[in-house]
């Protein structure tokens, strides 16, 4: 795989001091050091309100700036004051080895990107291999070779893509005979990444009690083998485009013989529980197909359900659970129409992203679109991004952190020297 990071070298540091010259600490305007004379609560809050394109260059300005921004509370800040940001990953075979992180300005227009982190070279792969992106929690992002639509398990990536930073995990068994979906959680109560690799039941196959989920915490060497989770019966069907919340993943069961058809994997005690959909969803019409229109995201900090409406092709609503599992708070907030010259909506929205300081809420449509809805003033907006147009894409929170803060003890490599 290629050589380690070294002990004494910071790679996030690194990283920083090849975009430009650090100015020295000592450095002085006008006779009178500006920067000791700033407090560094007013100097976190000041920068936790900045682009990340603009919260970079200042980590090029001084090493006191550089400590603030690499605290991990930081990075715990930063996403409740900046705009959202997302990792793409462009499906072509052209640009497929390249991670494209953007985000957007305070007029909800797309900005420039600001990490092309490009996997073949930097992980040292071979010219046959090629990673795709599986997921993405707290500023880290989870790579896996793909065959054949299924996720080859015998070495997945986490990876810093802002420091260029990444850890190898390798199941250390045979996987070919249970299809698993890859997922990244993290614990706020205890500040561990865990990788989950949630069963898939096969097309035909009944849910058995021998199904497991396998679960590998970075960073605790004594406890960091895989561990496995009994699923339980019915929980788990073809689990996709699952959605983290508050330290659990939560994703949709499409089976119509599950009412109950939102699932969740706690990262904290890794236990499985059902998540009570809006009182409207729970019907005997919901038919597998029907469940297939239904999407999970995160609003403001909750949990949401995007569903094309019944008998309106290019109409959809947006369910918000106000208290979180508790099933009478769901509330339907928004309806989206669009206009059929517009937007050709063939399938239900992907994904819903988040939404922005403006109240734009983003989503995916067909993996081909990254659009903006206006609730407000109801209107929407197709976003291009650098003539992109087919890609993966997952919500994202740029962390300077280092990984070697995160996942201790983890072999530990360096993607920018390679």
């Amino acid at each position: 795989m290629g050589r380690k990071s070294k002990s004494h070298s910071d790679p996030t540091t690194s990283m920083i001091k090849k975009k430009a010259k650090a100015v020295k600490e000592d450095e002085k305007v006008g006779s009178t050091d500006i920067i000791s004379k700033l407090h560094p609560n007013i100097v976190t809050d000041i920068l936790s309100r900045l682009p990340i394109n603009t919260l970079l260059s200042c980590g090029c300005v001084c090493q006191t700036w550089l400590r603030l921004l690499m605290d991990p509370s930081f990075a715990q800040l930063y996403p409740t004051r900046a705009n959202p940001c997302i990792i793409l990953q462009p499906t072509n075979k052209n640009r497929q080895q390249h991670l494209y992180a953007v985000h957007f300005d305070n007029r909800n227009n797309v900005r420039s990107s600001i990490v092309k982190f490009v996997t073949k070279p930097h992980l040292g792969m071979g010219c046959n291999v090629k990673l795709s992106l599986l997921d993405s929690c707290n500023g880290l992002i989870l790579l896996g070779e793909m065959y054949r639509c299924q996720v080859k398990l015998d070495q997945l990536y986490v990876c810093n893509p802002i420091t260029g930073e990444f850890v190898i995990v390798r199941p250390g068994i045979n996987l070919t005979s249970s299809p698993m979906c890859p997922c990244l959680g993290f614990c706020p109560k205890t500040q561990v990444y865990k990788v989950v690799l949630l069963s898939k039941k096969q097309n035909g196959a009944e849910v058995s009690n021998s199904m497991v989920t396998l679960v590998y915490t970075l960073g605790v060497k004594g406890n960091g083998l895989w561990k496995s989770v009994n699923v339980g019966d019915g929980l788990l069907d073809q689990p996709r485009n699952t959605t983290f919340l508050n330290g659990i993943i939560h994703w949709v069961v499409r089976s119509h013989s599950v009412p109950q058809f939102i699932n969740s994997f706690d990262v904290e005690d890794e236990c499985f529980r059902l998540v009570p959909p809006p009182p409207e969803f729970v019907s005997p019409d919901q038919t597998t197909w029907s469940k297939w229109g239904i999407n999970l995201g995160v609003l403001e900090g909750r949990l949401a359900i995007v569903k094309r409406a019944k008998d309106v092709f290019r109409c959809f609503h947006i369910w918000v659970m106000k208290d979180y599992g508790v099933q009478a708070s769901w509330t339907k907030t928004y309806t989206m129409n669009f206009p059929m010259e517009k937007l050709v909506l063939s399938v239900p929205v992907s994904q819903i992203l988040g939404s922005c300081h403006n109240g734009d809420i983003l989503f995916t449509h067909h993996g081909r679109n990254l659009v903006s809805f206006n609730p407000v003033n109801p209107s929407f907006k197709i976003h291009r991004i650098e003539k992109l147009c087919n890609f993966l894409m997952h919500p994202y929170i740029p962390n300077l952190s280092s990984l070697r803060d995160i996942a201790r003890g983890e072999p530990l490599f360096n993607a920018t020297l390679r």
